[in-house]
């Protein structure tokens, strides 16, 4: 049996934008998504963060062009209240409790807290990487992929590991089409899943047993739960500037096979208010 962790989903700020950016047919009005992350709690590892949602260090990164686009297309919101050190404090932590990092992908709105955790080890995929770090010095290119490379700590690479040097694992057959996974810490407890296409190498986060359930942190291979259970695949707008539109679509394709069968497993995009309130309801 998988080790049981304890799992709290964080709301680290916000940005707008339109509803129908984020699902074909949406309502052209501007709505909220949160930028959630997940705090987990492993009984010998200690405390975990998958992404950091936002922090001050997105505006200092954002505050000139070509940068300030990112900011300025996707305004953000980031109450003093919703700071990830904030919320830590809360829950009498400090960020040198955190001792790992996973990062889904290397979007700005995932990564803006890095910088925060100076004694965290990170995950990410190989590719996801590789091709982020590509972009350093080419920040034109970066901010219209919505990246910022200057949310890295300056000594990210030696703290970096990439997830796919850990253990593959077969996931419970129920989790088809998903099929096999990355032991992170090597109990089962945390297993990766690449999730494909809406970065080169996006990374999900399945828990066995968080806290006596199953939990499937996505990323953004959805950005609504609803529309997911839906079918309503992001706008095609939004699909222009998808690294693989093909494989983005097969991802989402089988993460709303698991939203329709298999209702007993909490699946958590990284902006869905909806997701949240449902999570926070049946904790």
């Amino acid at each position: 049996m998988a080790t049981t962790v304890k799992l709290h989903l964080l709301r680290v700020g916000a940005c707008r934008h339109l509803e129908c950016m984020a699902a074909r047919g949406g309502r052209w009005a501007m709505m909220d998504f949160p930028a959630l992350c997940g705090l987990i709690q492993h009984p010998t590892r200690g405390w975990i963060l998958y992404d950091t949602g936002y922090a001050e260090h997105f505006f200092t990164a954002t505050e000139h062009l070509p940068e300030r686009l990112y900011r300025q297309f996707l305004p953000v919101d980031l109450p003093p209240a919703e700071l990830l050190t904030a919320q830590l404090a809360t829950l009498g932590l400090t960020t040198a409790d955190i001792g790992t990092v996973i990062i889904s992908h290397y979007h700005g709105d995932h990564i803006a807290g890095l910088r925060d955790f100076p004694k965290a080890q990170f995950f990410a995929l190989r590719k996801d990487t590789e091709q982020f770090l590509a972009l350093t010095g080419k920040r034109w290119r970066a901010t219209l992929q919505g990246y910022l490379p200057g949310l890295l700590p300056d000594d990210f690479l030696p703290r970096v590991q990439a997830a796919d040097d850990c253990a593959q694992v077969d996931l419970p057959a129920w989790l088809q089409p998903f099929t096999s996974g990355l032991d992170l810490l090597g109990d089962g407890s945390l297993l990766a899943v690449p999730l494909p296409g809406h970065s080169h190498g996006q990374m999900g986060l399945f828990m066995p047993d968080a806290d006596g359930r199953p939990v499937f942190l996505i990323g953004d291979a959805a950005w609504s739960l609803p529309f997911l259970r839906e079918g309503r695949l992001p706008s095609r707008l939004v699909a222009m500037i998808t690294p693989d539109r093909r494989r983005y679509a097969q991802t989402f394709r089988g993460l709303q096979q698991l939203a329709v069968k298999e209702p007993a497993l909490a699946l958590l995009p990284s902006h869905c208010t909806v997701a949240w309130q449902e999570y926070l309801h049946d904790a």
